[in-house]
């Protein structure tokens, strides 16, 4: 037979395979590689030979996904049929399938391996593996926690707040992150729980109730990546696709973090999971073994892991926890601070692969699977950023934006305003905006121009000696040519928007008004400080002020093209 190879692994087909194996017997398999056939298509495809009958016969398997392309394929599985001792090929008896849970047909397995399935315990004996809320409506119940009042967002497990922390998956992270989300839980979540069609029927599903707002960890369910686990805070609520696991022992949390985030559990999900789909039911099936005299040194490793990663993640103002733009270094040049930075990010990187090694090492050793894996962590499977002068630039001078509107301060750590009553007692180093608007035109027209007010941010944090020095570096990590201001200026005109936009995932929190292409007149103001009043005052303060200021230069052009000649006329006209 020639079949999508689906049947091998997936708990839907658990009962097939059961009645398959009881009665028939593998005599080869062979799994080509997904690609194969078709360089566009993925196609999961194998090709088996069965007899009809069951005599646990060993079986031959040929496994084809490090080979690319059609014509490997016949290649290598006629190599593999020739020698005896290809790597790829394994002979295995069908009884050591009858191990492992729903019976897939994980060829590659050593018999050592697969009896730790009846060795070890499975993860759901020592954690309560959930899905979690479904609201019914996204946009309705979901914000950005950045688009919210921030005095009604719990942070302490504050049930009389109206948001609170929402884990939905997300990218490819381990250890802490992804915190991005809130939802509307206020009153114990009685509009949700109450969220009905127009025939009564109850559209959300608020489904494990009782594990909301506690410790556990988290993951995302569907991913091309390998499994990657997230420490929760007490305090937030979980989605179904941010499937959690909340341990029966609490000081078993950090153990079943670390070997999550193994290659011990991604030897298992491969076929436990293969299709990426990382499911409750999946991961509970995953063997564990809680090795008591390792268990506080691994607990102390994850808990270092955990602590790098939420550095890492609060070094940027997407977390609610970040508290200051990582280049506001006591030095005199942004030079220096980048330099500073870009150390403690290697560090912290290098810090959190080796740790994921030890990790690794412990855990194979744990298992008894020396011979299966190697402890190594590539560098692209270590999810804390390293520096990068363009993207870091950048979020300086959004952070920079921040404090000209008041949301940051250089006096204050973390959120300075986001809703309520205003203290203009924070802004003693730099003083916010007075009136919560900010022009973007093509020359400094105005006393609170962006750009003016940018290079007074940079003099304030650095010093007056050193300016030009800095916006020099700026300007060139920008990547523009000309004189320092000026590429400044392209980027604020240019660019600055549309990377906040990406910053908050197109929920912007600075509002833009634009007159169009030409960058006639561009304004920005901050939503948390929006007045029934604030566009009036745009028209009548800037864009009245601004027309006018066009009208004077057209007449004086005019008057000018009327006194010369043919020559300087054609100029003066375009």
């Amino acid at each position: 037979l020639m079949t999508s190879y689906t049947w091998m692994f997936l708990t839907a087909f658990s009962k097939m395979r059961i009645e398959m194996l009881s009665e028939n017997s593998v005599v080869t398999l062979v799994q080509p590689e997904y690609h194969a056939f078709f360089k566009e298509a993925f196609v999961p495809i194998c090709t088996f030979v069965l007899t009809n009958c069951c005599m646990n016969y060993a079986g031959k398997y040929i496994q084809l996904a490090k080979f690319t392309g059609a014509e490997e394929q016949e290649k290598r599985t006629l190599y593999a049929v020739m020698n005896s001792s290809c790597d790829y090929k394994f002979t295995v008896k069908q009884s050591l399938f009858y191990q492992i849970p729903d019976m897939p047909i994980a060829y590659w397995l050593k018999p050592s391996t697969a009896e730790l399935f009846i060795n070890g315990s499975l993860l759901s004996k020592y954690a309560d593996l959930r899905q979690g809320l479904i609201t019914g409506d996204n946009d309705r119940f979901l914000r950005f926690w950045s688009e919210c009042d921030a005095r009604k967002i719990s942070t302490l497990n504050d049930r009389s707040k109206k948001w609170f922390f929402y884990h939905k998956g997300g990218e490819y992270r381990k250890w802490y992150g992804n915190m991005t989300l809130v939802v509307n839980w206020e009153n114990d979540g009685f509009e949700i729980v109450n969220f009905r069609d127009d025939k009564g029927k109850q559209r959300s599903r608020p489904q494990n109730i009782r594990y909301y707002l506690q410790e556990g960890f988290t993951w995302t369910a569907l991913t091309v990546a390998d499994f990657n686990v997230r420490y929760m805070p007490e305090g937030g609520i979980f989605d179904a696709k941010g499937s959690s696991g909340f341990c029966n022992e609490k000081n078993n949390l950090k153990y079943i973090i670390g070997l999550c985030n193994s290659k011990v559990s991604m030897e298992f999900l491969s076929f436990l999971a293969p299709t990426m789909d990382y499911s409750a039911g999946a991961v509970g099936k995953v063997p564990t073994i809680i090795c008591e005299e390792k268990k506080y040194e691994i607990s102390d490793i994850v808990t270092t892991n955990i602590q790098i990663s939420k550095s890492d993640w609060d070094s940027y103002e997407s977390s609610w926890d970040f508290q200051h733009h990582p280049l506001l270094c006591k030095v005199s040049t942004i030079a220096e601070a980048f330099d500073q930075w870009q150390d403690e990010c290697d560090d912290r990187f290098n810090q959190l692969k080796a740790n994921e090694e030890e990790l690794n090492r412990i855990f194979i050793d744990i298992y008894g699977l020396q011979d299966e894996l190697t402890p190594e962590v590539e560098d692209k499977d270590v999810t804390v950023r390293k520096a990068e002068l363009g993207r870091d630039i950048r979020s300086f001078i959004s952070y920079a934006v921040g404090c000209m509107f008041g949301r940051y301060s250089l006096d204050v750590d973390g959120l300075a305003y986001a809703g309520g009553e205003w203290d203009a007692s924070k802004y003693a180093s730099f003083a916010a905006d007075k009136d919560n608007i900010i022009p973007i035109c093509d020359d400094e027209y105005f006393e609170d121009d962006i750009v003016g007010l940018f290079v007074e941010f940079v003099k304030t944090v650095y010093g007056a000696d050193t300016l030009d020095e800095n916006l020099k570096f700026i300007a060139n990590a920008l990547g523009g040519k000309g004189q320092p201001k000026d590429v400044i200026r392209n980027y604020f005109l240019n660019d600055f928007y549309k990377d906040h936009c990406k910053i908050y995932q197109k929920r912007p929190i600075y509002w833009l008004f634009d007159s169009g292409k030409k960058n006639g007149f561009k304004a920005l103001i901050y939503m948390h400080r929006y007045q029934p009043d604030t566009i009036a005052r745009i028209r009548t303060d800037y864009v009245h002020e601004q027309q006018a200021r066009y009208r004077t230069a057209i007449a004086d052009l005019e008057q000018r093209i009327a006194n010369t000649s043919t020559g300087e006329r054609v100029k003066l006209n375009k």
